[in-house]
């Protein structure tokens, strides 16, 4: 479907008359509310994407939380608070709590050897799951041309371990860095095999609800899931219009991008997981530790988290991109503040991301 964006400025209309779900408080000053509403509302004007939600939290209090544009452009359904999104492989960071969680049970270690849990899986017997965690294992990643029936089809999780096997590697195991989302669909076929449930039940039972995430789940195609935004494109022969985003089958991130949420939810998560409300002292220096590697550059990446810092300040954080979707979260370590974007387009944060963190980290110099 296309949609005009000549109905974006209607959605504004809109979002002017309803007001904010989530006033800001006094915690955010008022040039940084009028400024990071500015650049949501261009986001959505400029056509860069079709709905948007911006959020802002300060030591785990939410102080800003906005939608824009539309949940779904066919039934002018308008994107807000409570809207749900895929956040793709910011499921990383989830991903890896689960194994942490599992090594303080004493159930597995980090440094277990992927061939302990898939005998078969080639050189299996080189690979740590730390070295799944951090990307040094050096699994090619998918998803490639190879994956495209597959991701419309969908598959078991041991056909997909198969299938991964078939993959080669790109360098050997621990002697470089790179992306691998193979690494962490293996990573939640482990859990599955370690804790006798699926990923979608030991995350659930063991994360989201304890921690109240009311609105997270690790996705179903075909579950019916209440103000779940639809995922779309920007259409390459129109600007400013959109197309319905190509289907993906939920059985193929899996553990590397297949979570949903909404942005309130991940506000709680992060505030939980840097607090120290989800793992040990120890399994958090873990996650927020990069890998080192000789003879290469170092490393910003922990066990599903970035570490770089960005603009002079230290940042924990993971970006999300599936089809549809792209999703942004961000914890400013100094000042325990938290930034979350979430889109429903395809590529559709570009430059947003940057320009709010200088917004939020302006006022920390």
């Amino acid at each position: 479907m296309m949609v005009s964006s000549a109905n974006w400025l209607r959605a504004l209309l809109l979002f002017v008359v309803l007001g904010p779900m989530v006033p800001a408080s006094a915690e955010l000053a008022s040039a940084d509310v009028t400024a990071i509403d500015t650049l949501a509302k261009q986001a959505v004007i400029q056509g860069q994407t079709a709905g948007l939600v911006v959020a802002v939290a300060e030591q785990g209090k939410p102080v800003f939380v906005r939608g824009y544009g539309y949940a779904n452009v066919e039934w002018d359904a308008l994107a807000t608070p409570n809207t749900v999104f895929r956040i793709g492989s910011i499921t990383k960071q989830f991903a890896s709590a689960c194994v942490l969680l599992l090594a303080e049970q004493k159930k597995l270690s980090l440094d277990d050897k992927l061939a302990k849990y898939f005998p078969d899986f080639p050189r299996g017997n080189e690979v740590s799951l730390r070295q799944l965690m951090n990307h040094t294992s050096g699994i090619h990643s998918y998803p490639g041309r190879s994956e495209e029936t597959i991701a419309r089809a969908g598959i078991s999780v041991p056909d997909m371990v198969q299938h991964l096997g078939t993959l080669g590697y790109d360098f050997d195991p621990g002697k470089d860095w790179a992306y691998s989302n193979s690494g962490y669909f293996l990573l939640g076929a482990v859990i599955e095999k370690v804790s006798g449930q699926s990923f979608r039940d030991f995350a659930n039972q063991r994360l989201f609800q304890p921690l109240g995430l009311t609105h997270t789940a690790v996705d179903l195609n075909e579950e019916v899931v209440p103000q779940r935004a639809s995922g779309y494109e920007r259409d390459k022969a129109k600007q400013g219009e959109f197309v319905n985003a190509v289907y993906s089958h939920m059985s193929v991130p899996h553990a590397a991008g297949a979570i949903r949420s909404t942005a309130e939810d991940l506000i709680k998560w992060t505030s939980a997981l840097h607090e120290g409300r989800v793992l040990g002292a120890a399994s958090y220096k873990e996650m927020t530790t990069a890998p080192r590697i000789t003879g290469k550059d170092p490393v910003n990446y922990g066990l599903g988290l970035w570490l770089a810092p960005e603009q002079g300040h230290a940042l924990f954080s993971h970006n999300g991109g599936i089809d549809g979707f792209e999703a942004s979260l961000a914890y400013l370590v100094e000042r325990k503040r938290t930034l979350v974007i979430l889109s429903n387009t395809q590529g559709g944060l570009g430059e947003l991301r940057a320009k709010l963190l200088g917004v939020l980290l302006t006022e920390q110099r």
